[in-house]
């Protein structure tokens, strides 16, 4: 069931920090929580930098250097001036730290303090939740972003939700003789509805990875057609039928691909992100085949968003769907109905059980399944579950009886892309 802060703040207590650690490092943070074992480590431990960070509704409201140890002297930093505007550079990626550590923890809002751990690397060494901060400039801070937070959802509450859905998932293409990779870039721009996206290595920057960007929509269906559109139109831009088209987690080894949704028209709130992670990710994650999990946790971990320019935000959690157009169907339809009903939808086993957690990130489907059985009740349950259901019970169906993707076949298929020449 959905809790309170308080409840939050108390289940964090309860937690010994090595379950708190464990946490963490599970999903891809950097912990320094648990004491160093020798004598060396400890003194070397003295002279990390450190930095404070505190946060509440997905934002820093403070951000200052640390004198000395994780409760030594608090120093404002003269570039930084969280709460008022958009961080850069090093406070920016010292925020979004901070916000996933504290999110990954179960709470909503608290100070995070932030070690150096190597080069442009930070660890957690210390969080504490919003109730046991005393400086009263900070708790002053912290109101200021709870009211005006509480502010804009009692206007959304009044006025409605006003949702607009976009998406940018991603594909690879594969030469079925040599089992190669071919970059996308040969086919496509980088900008436009049908492009390639970049990876970045070590001192260059290639293109290989194909996205999809059809326009928004204020309703699923619409965005589904859009798709399509999009599908059909990379098609005829990719000239070369002899190529596979690959889609998933991560049907190459070391090329992660994700699915990432875009929300505007709606609050962004820790509990949405929860809703999406409880009642979208976790269920998918049911259909992945083995490739896909290795994905995680550098990419695919709980609660990844990014906001975007124009307001909204970008849930970016879930691998690839255009595995087939029954997954991108279902997944469209489920996110369109958790984001516009989510304060109804109050189960957390992602929060309350450190069972699933930990069975999230290791793919144990024998955990999960029960997990998400009662998710699914909930769903139908919801007062336009009924409008939706013909889009959204043949993903269930699947998830239900076990069915799990093949990230090796060519998707063309499915999405009736011609494949002889």
């Amino acid at each position: 069931m959905r809790v309170t802060e308080e409840e939050k703040e108390a289940r964090y207590a309860g937690w010994p920090d090595r379950v708190k650690h464990a946490r963490l490092v599970r999903s891809g943070i950097s912990s320094l929580l648990l004491p160093e074992e020798d004598a060396a480590a400890r003194e070397s431990a003295r002279y990390r930098r450190r930095y404070a960070v505190n946060v509440t509704c997905l934002q820093a409201v403070d951000l200052k250097r640390v004198e000395g140890s994780a409760d030594g002297l608090r120093v404002p930093v003269g570039s930084a001036h969280a709460g008022e505007a958009p961080l850069i550079g090093l406070y920016a990626r010292l925020e979004k730290a901070a916000v996933r550590a504290l999110y990954t923890l179960g709470l909503d809002s608290g100070e995070v303090v932030l070690a150096s751990s190597g080069e442009r690397k930070f660890g957690v060494e210390r969080v504490t939740p919003s109730s046991g901060i005393k400086d009263p400039r900070i708790k002053a801070r912290y109101d200021r972003a709870e009211t005006e937070l509480a502010r804009r959802l009692r206007r959304e509450e009044e006025e409605g939700i006003r949702l607009v859905m976009g998406m940018d998932p991603e594909f690879v293409l594969v030469d079925a003789g040599s089992n190669e990779m071919v970059p996308a870039s040969r086919f496509l721009d980088r900008e436009g509805e049908v492009g390639c996206d970049a990876v970045h290595g070590e001192g260059f920057t290639t293109f290989p990875i194909a996205e999809l960007r059809p326009d928004p929509s204020g309703d699923p269906t619409g965005l589904l057609r859009r798709l399509m559109f999009t599908m059909q139109a990379a098609g005829r831009m990719i000239g070369d039928r002899s190529l596979i088209w690959q889609a998933g987690g991560m049907p190459r080894p070391g090329l992660p691909l994700g699915g990432h949704l875009h929300f505007s028209g709606i609050v962004l709130t820790p509990e949405l992100l929860r809703a999406l992670d409880n009642y979208l990710t976790l269920p998918v994650s049911l259909l992945e085949d083995e490739n896909s999990r290795a994905r995680r946790p550098k990419y695919g971990y709980l609660g990844d968003f990014r906001l975007q320019p124009h307001g909204g935000f970008e849930y970016r959690t879930l691998p690839s769907f255009l595995v087939s157009p029954l997954l991108a169907k279902g997944v469209v339809y489920l996110s369109y109905l958790i984001v516009s009903h989510y304060r109804a939808l109050k189960m957390r086993p992602l929060d309350a059980s450190e069972r699933v957690h930990r069975a999230y990130y290791r793919g144990d489907r024998e955990v999960l399944k029960p997990a998400v059985r009662p998710l699914f009740g909930e769903i139908r349950q919801l007062p336009d579950y009924g409008n939706y259901a013909g889009s959204i019970e043949p993903l269930l169906a699947h998830i239900e009886r076990g069915t799990t993707w093949n990230e090796s076949r060519d998707i063309r298929p499915l999405w009736n892309i011609p494949v002889e020449p």
